[in-house]
């Protein structure tokens, strides 16, 4: 694939929902969550939708503790059923979480954000980083991935109609600008480690409190 696709969910006999974008992502960003992530703890995956990258990190990374969340009760019961299909302990029931608000949880050991800076309003951003900046230890990982525009870097042509798509459907959607996220970041005391280019002209932002 050349670029991010539509958001395609398709459901399945029962409430567990299926983003096909999951199958084709959750290798390569597992590759990069392995070399950030702690060893043991909790991490928080914010905007988690079907729950599929959920438990596939869980069954990669058994040490660690998984809490997904998301704003949508449709997205819970997805989350909560591929949970119970897959049976895994490390992974906490869903938790019903709004980016842009106040987080009902006061710690995690990371935060891991997949896809939701251009599908959100900016709110949800600023919402991300004061939040993670709140609830993390000091050095902990702040991990964000999706489309991202960066200044002085020309924009893929899939990522500009992808762009203008999201425009399109919601005036308040887009692909946010790397330098925007890091100034914000820079108010509330968390650092750009690193950017890190990923398939299908997407990138991984790595944070740290």
């Amino acid at each position: 694939m050349s670029g991010p696709q539509p958001f395609i969910f398709e459901s399945g006999p029962d409430v567990k929902r299926h983003a096909p974008a999951t199958e084709r992502n959750r290798d390569v960003i597992a590759e990069t969550l392995a070399r950030v992530l702690p060893a043991e703890g909790l991490v928080l995956e914010v905007a988690s939708g079907t729950g599929e990258h959920a438990v596939h990190f869980a069954k990669r990374f058994p040490g660690l503790i998984w809490q997904p969340s998301d704003p949508d009760p449709i997205a819970i019961a997805s989350i909560n059923a591929w949970r119970a299909d897959t049976k895994l302990v490390n992974v906490r029931p869903a938790m019903q979480l709004d980016a842009s608000a106040d987080w009902p949880i006061s710690h995690a050991d990371a935060v891991i954000c997949i896809n939701m800076t251009h599908i959100s309003p900016w709110a949800a951003t600023l919402g991300l980083l004061r939040n993670a900046a709140r609830v993390m230890p000091p050095s902990a990982v702040l991990f964000m991935y999706g489309p991202y525009n960066q200044h002085g870097v020309p924009l893929a042509d899939s990522n500009a109609a992808f762009d203008m798509s999201l425009r399109q459907q919601n005036p308040e959607w887009g692909l946010r600008y790397v330098d925007d996220i890091v100034e914000e970041a820079d108010k509330i005391g968390l650092r750009l480690d690193q950017v890190i280019a990923m398939p299908a002209n997407n990138l991984s932002l790595i944070f740290r409190a």
